[in-house]
């Protein structure tokens, strides 16, 4: 104990001469925690972005997260021009196939001529892939699966970094698009940008004012974009 006498008196000596710097000294070790904290919060759930100005990074990290597994998509998916396919014929090999879908959205199979398959669900396909084998076949049982989304894509054009066209996922946002592209160049007007999108057969212009959405006044303006969509930033 009295090895360390000097050593007490002298830190009760400084404490008792400078107790402001004890208080930093605590504050710093509270922001530290507190810091971290946030940090911890924010990697579990990227998701949920609080702060608009980390919205471009958020949105560009959400790309890198895993897309939909092959061959989980329900039967009530609409495929799409450039989805891989698998067909399964039970019992019967060389009927089995990969396939793409070809730029005019149809696909070809052993003993069938050219069938449609996009703008089909999975098991519309199916069952269309059934009935016609069943003018060959006694009964055949077929599968159908998508082993390759690759139809869900938006074009971004104009005052952007990278204009080009972007696979997405069926949650994509407005803000996420844009962030996919680079971001806007100098000039780029965010009060008017339009989206290009399709509803019954029809095109249809949507006018987005990227500022409202920003800084919180008019969030509904960050759409979820559709398979084709094109925006356009003038």
């Amino acid at each position: 104990m009295r090895k360390y006498l000097p050593i007490i008196l002298l830190t009760g000596l400084f404490l008792f001469l400078n107790p402001i710097g004890l208080i930093n000294v605590i504050n710093d070790t509270n922001e530290i925690n507190e810091t971290n904290e946030i940090n911890q919060i924010s990697s579990t759930n990227p998701t949920n972005p609080t702060n608009p100005t980390n919205w471009y990074a958020w949105a560009q990290e959400s790309q890198n997260q895993p897309k939909v597994a092959p061959g989980t998509v329900s039967e009530t998916y609409i495929i799409g021009k450039g989805d891989v396919l698998r067909v399964f014929v039970w019992r019967n090999q060389q009927l089995s196939t990969q396939i793409v879908v070809r730029p005019d959205g149809k696909i070809s199979l052993p003993l069938l001529q050219d069938l449609q398959a996009e703008g089909l669900t999975v098991l519309q396909l199916k069952e269309e892939i059934t009935r016609k084998l069943s003018e060959h076949l006694n009964n055949p049982k077929v599968s159908v699966i998508v082993s390759e989304i690759n139809s869900y894509k938006v074009s971004v054009l104009g005052r952007v970094a990278s204009p080009g066209v972007y696979p997405i996922t069926g949650n994509t946002t407005f803000i996420e698009a844009i962030s996919m592209a680079g971001g806007f160049t100098e000039w780029a007007n965010k009060r008017k940008i339009t989206v290009i999108t399709h509803q019954g057969g029809k095109k249809k212009k949507i006018r987005v004012n990227y500022k409202k959405i920003i800084s919180g006044k008019d969030p509904s303006q960050n759409i979820i974009l559709k398979r084709g969509d094109t925006i356009i930033v003038p």
